[in-house]
């Protein structure tokens, strides 16, 4: 009995130690007792992203219209922007939605084309990127865009990143041209962590402005988040 008593014992204090408790202290005084508690805090350095949309489908056999900032629009014949302008045009509601390719449609149903209702099409998705990361010294976020299948000529193409949480950081950048995996900066902290997880809005955009060339395409975006 004293030896299953002590294999017992001794089986608490390899289970107290294996739970990171190193021992006792007692003190004993007439009008105060005090005892120290040491506590071991360890945190190890994380980075952690998450897309809540893994793939965007751009059809323009049967384009899908604009709503509320995502979805295709009409970019009126001789507009003089650029792709980044006319990504802030559509998102400000100073596009019409169209579910044609080409971009032409009686669009006030008068029986004829008018000014404004012919012209390029661009159209637009949008998704979240959760980022988290808890290095001290920053972190980086980058985009490198890699073209899969199908040849350079379609139109313009580029990302817009927004991080309304981190002093309502802006960013952009056109990849066509540069889709080889060449990484673009998003976004950089320098300096601090990001705060908790980092919710930002990514916005893809392909404007076909004329210069694409009919075929199939395809596109890896990869995003990667890497502590300085």
């Amino acid at each position: 009995m004293r030896k299953l008593f002590l294999l017992m014992l001794s089986g608490l204090l390899a289970s107290a130690l294996a739970n990171g408790y190193s021992g006792e202290e007692w003190n004993v005084g007439e009008d105060q007792a005090t005892v120290t508690e040491r506590i071991n805090l360890t945190i190890p350095q994380r980075v952690a992203l998450h897309l809540t949309e893994d793939e965007w489908i751009v059809d323009l056999n049967s384009p899908v219209p604009g709503q509320n900032g995502e979805g295709c629009y009409l970019v009126p014949k001789g507009y003089q922007g650029s792709l980044e302008d006319a990504i802030a045009d559509a998102l400000a509601g100073n596009f019409t939605p169209i579910d044609r390719y080409p971009a032409i449609k009686d669009l006030n149903g008068n029986g004829r084309i008018d000014e404004g209702e012919k012209g390029t099409l661009i159209c637009l998705n949008q998704k979240v990127l959760q980022k988290f990361c808890n290095n001290g010294e920053g972190c980086e976020l980058d985009l490198k865009v890699t073209r899969t299948l199908g040849g350079p000529a379609y139109g313009q193409g580029g990302v817009v990143e927004k991080a309304p949480d981190f002093n309502n950081y802006y960013k952009f950048v056109q990849f066509n041209g540069f889709d080889n995996g060449t990484p673009f900066e998003l976004l950089k902290a320098l300096g601090q962590r990001l705060p908790g997880w980092l919710d930002d809005i990514i916005i893809e955009a392909f404007w076909f402005d004329g210069s694409e060339v009919a075929g199939t395409y395809q596109f890896n975006f990869l995003f990667m988040l890497a502590a300085l």
